[in-house]
């Protein structure tokens, strides 16, 4: 039996900038327009920054719409009212469940162990989480290479066959599909050039990805411990 170490999963953090709305002293109605119409103004819905000439008052208000707020499906996303819109601030959440995953020992059987990402955002055209590898799973205090190394994973992890890799649970990604970590083993080699393992074309709410880091050994794999960095990226498209 291999023992292999834990797989040290290292997060960047990513800044974002926010924007200033500048707001005159008259009131603007925010159009609406797509490439075949543009809307100046719409039938019962007011809304916007007012002000006296003499500066005793200010006033932003939204009338006649729906409730102030973001709303969405699967097929659509929609800011109601100047407030939600004035208010409006960049937000990227990225949370990882665990950052070190531990495959425990290996054998000719194929294993796979998860830990989950979370992302949520306002960005209007939702998000993406990409992955980059610091190096090949390899043999801890040994020089990373062929000789000391897990060879990467082709698609799936086979019997008795030396592989690692991973496999995410959002369809239409870089990285493979595996749908049921543990008891399937669908894995894509990681590199070290980002692969997308999780994303959204609209804003969303605590959306869930489950990471699922595959392998097995052959009988000529060198006994010891192994170890990889790995680095999730999370991008909002505002």
């Amino acid at each position: 039996m291999k023992k292999i170490l834990p797989i040290a999963l290292a997060i960047f953090s990513l800044l974002l900038t926010s924007y200033i709305l500048d707001l005159t002293s008259k009131a603007h109605a925010f159009s609406s327009s797509s490439d075949k119409y543009k809307l100046e103004g719409e039938f019962g819905i007011f809304g916007g920054a007012k002000s006296s000439a003499t500066g005793n008052y200010k006033i932003t208000d939204t009338g006649g719409g729906f409730a102030i707020g973001f709303g969405s499906s699967a097929n659509y996303g929609s800011g109601s009212g100047f407030q939600y819109v004035l208010a409006e601030v960049p937000e990227l959440v990225f949370t990882i469940s665990s950052t070190t995953v531990n495959l425990g020992s290996l054998s000719g059987t194929p294993k796979g162990v998860s830990n989950t990402i979370t992302v949520t955002t306002n960005a209007a055209k939702g998000y993406r989480v990409t992955v980059v590898e610091d190096g090949n799973i390899c043999r801890t205090a040994q020089p990373c290479n062929a000789a000391n190394d897990i060879a990467d994973a082709d698609g799936e992890i086979n019997l008795n066959t030396e592989e690692y890799g991973l496999g995410t649970s959002k369809p239409g990604q870089d990285i493979i599909k595996n749908p049921s970590c543990g008891s399937s083993f669908e894995a894509s080699a990681i590199t070290n050039t980002p692969q997308t393992v999780a994303s959204y074309s609209l804003p969303i709410d605590n959306d869930q990805t489950i990471l699922c880091y595959s392998a097995a050994i052959s009988g000529t794999t060198p006994a010891g411990n192994y170890s990889q960095v790995l680095t999730y990226i999370a991008t909002g498209t505002f």
